[in-house]
């Protein structure tokens, strides 16, 4: 591949440079699209586990007096304990804010400074892996009895207390002016993990949301992650809650005239992803497409001006092919040497441009990632492990192999078929 390489480029430089730099450009954008895909569901800390998740964002009800009117919004804490928190199939559990809220922090006497802070219950540390680098998270009999303590990330440590070390762990601290006491410090978390994002987590009975309610308490303020313990568990997860969906329904409409309106919940980390509003299930057959469209775009544009570099070179070659093919060798075997050679080149000009799109991730994470509605504070970032999976190399090297089929294909198998007296 090497040697190939190096031979195209002495004896057409321009030409091969030329290739090149449209290639890696091509190779560059459409991984660019692929990341910011990617990071939306492939696995890496704290949600290392993606592919085993069931999101529930939302909930929507209806009323027997409403006709085909529907609310909807988070669920409330009721949901979560009668519909989610009974599953016997999955692994576990968690009921959390559907998002997290800006607040003030400050030691006594000092300045506060601005967090991002995520309610959640004590489950929410089996679920999402937070990697703690001192200390603990709160357990269920803090949780039960509303103790007022927090998890805070490594940076949101050094900016109010000066440092990140062990020594905090039991130390006090205000939150809005009210007394908490630091159980654990982690390491930060990227916004990009929107599910367990947040520089500061509470227990939700230390806060006022597991009593702002609505409907009747049927809707509330919190979202759920379901974990199985498998993706394979997915089909029988799924049955158990639509057993308990019609049982919750039943007793419902028979007490009060409400009912739930599924919108075929849970949804996988994919579909979730796609998801915008919660009166509306996402449609992940055309998202797929739609993204389909844009690689066919991105590959097949730059696949038409590559190929016309392509029939220059193969033309250059022609006398060579017609003496191979003198000699005994087939169309099949000029069509394959001509393909595999092209490849070296491609996959050359694909580990560049594969290389630039991940600096380019890295550089400009805050613009390429943006959250959109989000409420953070905290800048958008991104890191090796987020953008670098199997599954993203695979696909750089698909993409890679696609691009060279398309830009070399036609004219090496007019090559082939071509006469040799002519040719020659």
């Amino acid at each position: 591949m090497l040697k190939q390489f190096i031979y195209e480029l002495k004896s057409e430089p321009v030409v091969t440079w030329v290739t090149i730099t449209g290639t890696a450009l091509a190779i560059f954008l459409i991984m660019t699209v692929v990341m910011m895909q990617e990071v939306k569901t492939a696995p890496y800390s704290p949600e290392s586990h993606r592919d085993r998740m069931l999101h529930w964002g939302s909930m929507s009800i209806t009323h027997a007096d409403w006709g085909d009117g529907t609310s909807n919004g988070p669920m409330s804490y009721w949901a979560y304990q009668n519909i989610i928190e009974p599953l016997e199939s999955a692994e576990t559990s968690t009921a959390y804010a559907c998002m997290t809220t800006t607040h003030s922090a400050a030691l006594r006497d000092h300045t506060p400074i601005k967090v991002d802070i995520l309610p959640t219950d004590h489950r929410f540390f089996d679920v999402f892996d937070l990697q703690f680098t001192a200390g603990k998270p709160y357990d269920q009999a803090q949780f039960e009895s509303s103790q007022a303590l927090a998890v805070m990330t490594e940076s949101t440590a050094r900016q109010l207390f000066g440092s990140a070390g062990a020594d905090l762990i039991g130390s006090e601290f205000l939150i809005d002016l009210a007394p908490y006491r630091l159980i654990g410090i982690v390491k930060d978390v990227s916004p990009l993990a929107d599910h367990a994002y947040s520089q500061l987590w509470v227990p939700l009975t230390a806060t006022s949301l597991l009593k702002d309610t609505w409907n009747d308490n049927y809707m509330g303020m919190l979202s759920s992650t379901i974990l199985a313990r498998d993706k394979s568990d997915f089909p029988a997860i799924l049955a158990e809650l639509d057993k308990i969906k019609a049982s919750v329904n039943t007793q419902m409409k028979a007490g009060n005239g409400y009912q739930y309106v599924w919108r075929n919940r849970p949804y996988t980390t994919e579909k979730d992803a796609v998801g915008r509003w919660a009166n509306v299930e996402p449609d992940l057959k055309q998202a797929r497409r739609s993204r389909l469209m844009v690689y066919l775009i991105l590959l097949i544009v730059p696949a038409i001006n590559l190929s016309s570099m392509t029939q220059s070179r193969v033309k250059r070659r022609m006398s060579e092919i017609a003496v191979r093919r003198s000699y005994g060798a087939t169309r099949s075997g000029i069509l394959g040497s001509l393909i595999m050679e092209n490849l070296s080149m491609t996959l050359i000009a694909g580990l560049i441009g594969f290389g630039l799109s991940v600096a380019f991730a890295l550089l400009l994470a805050p613009s390429l990632f943006n959250q959109g509605m989000s409420a953070t504070s905290a800048p958008t970032t991104a890191s090796l492990p987020m953008l670098l999976h199997w599954s993203t190399l695979g696909m750089a090297l698909l993409f890679c192999f696609i691009l060279n089929l398309l830009c070399t294909g036609v004219p090496a198998w007019r090559a082939s078929r071509a006469s040799i007296v002519n040719s020659l």
